[in-house]
């Protein structure tokens, strides 16, 4: 009997929709019937994923909830909140899987497929600040290349756009297109979309770069999970 996926969403809903449409989009079925089970819980009332605004209790709050609603595990689309992820964890009953861990693993299973052991991230300065992808890729063949400043202050913004329901107009596009080119041509060839918002821009980069898309590598383990 397949399982029902918990979407712990609303950071922000517009990369909660992206997690919902991968799913469905990689469900291989014949019918509607065939489709799984999803509870999403939208919460943008969630305080930004920040340490001095304390998202915790309704992160905890939210994952009690898609508990008692039925789900048979959780996935939640936003790295930075994965700061929480053990103390989240420690509450519920049920399995919780890292968008992080994921997208680690991922990587590592295609190995033959990165030759070049450097990776770009794209995330938010919290994410990079608590150091989530640089301490899940440590003891792997990796090394995560992180933006300059001035980089990440760009990247910030960009995100901040996307929040808002700028896609195809977010100003900072052109910006971004010129960090991907300067770390193209030092031989950096792969960047990790490491917060849900940068994967609603992949289609707008036009750097010859491979884009991983953590929502996309979480959507198909939810799949697997569920089945």
């Amino acid at each position: 009997m397949s399982k029902t996926i918990g979407i712990l969403g609303g950071m922000g809903p517009a990369a909660t929709l992206d997690l919902f449409n991968k799913i469905i989009l990689n469900t291989p079925v014949q019918s509607d019937q065939e489709h799984h089970r999803i509870i999403i819980y939208n919460n943008p009332k969630i305080p930004p994923r920040t340490q001095q605004s304390q998202p915790l209790p309704e992160l905890i709050k939210s994952a009690i909830l898609l508990e008692k609603a039925g789900a048979d595990f959780i996935i939640m689309p936003c790295n930075s909140a994965h700061i929480w992820l053990e103390q989240i964890k420690a509450v519920i009953h049920i399995p919780f899987y890292s968008i992080i861990e994921t997208t680690v693993e991922s990587i590592l299973s295609e190995e033959e497929a990165f030759p070049n052991k450097k990776i770009l991230l794209l995330a938010t300065e919290t994410t990079i600040n608590n150091r989530l992808y640089q301490k899940a890729f440590h003891h792997t063949p990796y090394e995560i290349i992180i933006p300059m400043k001035e980089e990440q202050r760009i990247i910030d913004n960009a995100i901040k756009e996307v929040k808002l329901g700028k896609i195809s107009s977010n100003q900072y596009v052109k910006e971004l297109n010129r960090i991907l080119h300067v770390y193209k041509e030092i031989g950096i060839s792969v960047i990790i979309g490491g917060c849900t918002e940068i994967p609603l821009l992949f289609h707008l980069f036009n750097a010859d770069m491979k884009m991983i898309d953590p929502t996309l590598l979480l959507a198909k383990l939810a799949v697997q999970k569920a089945t």
